[in-house]
């Protein structure tokens, strides 16, 4: 809910988000996994090293919303370099803002920054959207990652029960 000047605080900021990037998505398109940790929220099928992640950064005034590899460096290797060939089409579908990086010593991803002074709803519109198109732009690979069958978002069916549930949970 947002305060009376139109802000939200980052966990809040977080749902938010995360409400509207779930109904943006295709209608029947598989829900992800997710994994919160306070005001970091991370989304996946299957494998939790491979996932997106979206987390407010409020002293920096920055939103990271990104495609992470955070597994052993081999594996995000090979998953980097499986971005770096399918780049230039995710770019295509997501936009200039988003690039490729070596993110530690070990840890890669594919990222974009949105920069605010004030945590509000109508940038919790603009982080959604683009959380959605990742999802989507991103669901091949992130399908493959977690070894596990997914179905195609043109044939799944959809879930829409469990993710509320689970996202309440970890509200508490």
């Amino acid at each position: 809910m947002p305060h009376k000047d139109g802000t939200l605080k980052a966990r809040e900021f977080l749902f938010f988000c995360e409400d509207l990037a779930m109904a943006g998505l295709p209608g029947g398109f598989p829900r992800p996994e997710r994994r919160v940790m306070w005001t970091i929220l991370q989304m996946h099928y299957g494998n939790p090293d491979v996932h997106v992640e979206l987390q407010p950064h409020v002293g920096r005034g920055m939103v990271e919303l990104g495609l992470h590899f955070e597994g052993p460096v081999e594996q995000n290797d090979r998953w980097a370099a499986v971005v770096g060939e399918r780049a230039p089409e995710m770019i295509a579908a997501l936009g200039p803002e988003w690039e490729l990086e070596d993110w530690t010593s070990s840890w890669r991803r594919l990222h974009r920054v949105f920069r605010f002074e004030r945590l509000t709803t109508t940038l919790g519109h603009e982080v959604a959207d683009d959380c959605a198109k990742a999802l989507v732009a991103f669901h091949p690979l992130l399908a493959e990652a977690g070894g596990v069958y997914v179905p195609p978002p043109e044939r799944a069916h959809s879930t829409g029960k469990g993710w509320r549930e689970r996202r309440r949970a970890a509200r508490r």
